[in-house]
């Protein structure tokens, strides 16, 4: 026992502080078009994006909907990847294939576990960990690298975008005025900054597993797309950048607050990703 508990806590800081290799500046394996291909999970989290096209088009791809037109001139292409692991691969996949976009920017909403952070706060990922990928045992998660498409080759569960993108989110960051927002009985007005995402298949959790993403992985906001999207795109050597709205305060019943404070979030994370775009 004594044993696992120190394996636990060898994996857990290696985890935590071992940062990946950071996903490319321009695609590996493609010549790019000048396309942002900007994907969000839900419904909820593109309007903006499609509002801010100046020639939308609603297209579909293999049934998926999308729309394709330009964003601060730049030619965008905005899709909804469907919630979870399997859907943010199996989209994101699909579109960086048939677009062969210069970068992927996700946007969207997760349960705030950084107690500090206020609905609609934005946080932009420098790092992404995949918090269910392991063993669960009764002292908590013992972690280990993934084993990827290439003969095996362990992957770091940590992924983060290229130095190159967030010095772009930096300046973006360092030039925003963020809206006045009303939520939880306080009006304030959103700030953005740069921080630390975790994700899983699961949209509620328990105090413990909150303790541990706060504690040990140091995590500012929880949710179910940014690191499968990180996994996803660094195999392909795809640059990308992630921004994400605090919504909920992180429970294990969320679904009243999160209906009530998803929208919030979901329009503060677009609203700086479109300045953000200025930047790219």
């Amino acid at each position: 026992m004594k044993l696992l508990r120190l394996l636990c806590l060898v994996m857990t800081l290696t985890v935590s502080h071992a940062y990946a290799d950071s996903a490319p500046d321009q695609p590996a394996h493609y010549q790019p078009t000048n396309t942002i291909l900007i994907l969000g999970a839900v419904p909820q989290e593109i309007p903006p994006f499609v509002a801010a096209m100046k020639d939308a088009v609603k297209k579909d791809l293999w049934g998926i909907p999308y729309w394709q037109g330009h964003i601060d001139g730049k030619p965008a292409v905005v899709a909804i990847t469907g919630i979870g692991k399997t859907s943010t691969a199996m989209t994101s996949t699909l579109f960086v294939t048939q677009f062969k976009p210069r970068l992927v920017l996700m946007s969207g909403t997760g349960a705030r576990i950084n107690q500090s952070l206020r609905t609609g706060d934005v946080i932009v990922a420098t790092v992404m960990h995949e918090h269910d990928y392991g063993s669960l045992t009764h002292d908590g998660m013992v972690y280990r690298p993934f084993n990827g498409p290439d003969d095996g080759k362990e992957i770091k569960n940590a992924f983060s975008p290229s130095p190159v993108l967030l010095r772009d989110a930096e300046k973006a960051i360092a030039t925003y005025k963020g809206p006045e927002v009303t939520a939880n009985g306080s009006t304030y007005h959103v700030k953005a900054r740069l921080g630390v995402i975790s994700s899983s298949d699961l949209f509620g959790v328990t105090q413990q597993r909150i303790d541990y993403l706060r504690n040990d992985l140091h995590t500012d906001i929880m949710e179910m797309e940014s690191a499968p999207l990180g996994h996803t795109l660094q195999i392909l050597g795809v640059p990308y950048i992630v921004v994400r709205g605090g919504s909920n305060v992180a429970q294990e019943t969320p679904n009243n607050d999160y209906l009530r404070l998803g929208p919030i979030a979901a329009k503060q994370a677009a609203l700086f990703s479109l300045h953000l775009i200025s930047y790219l």
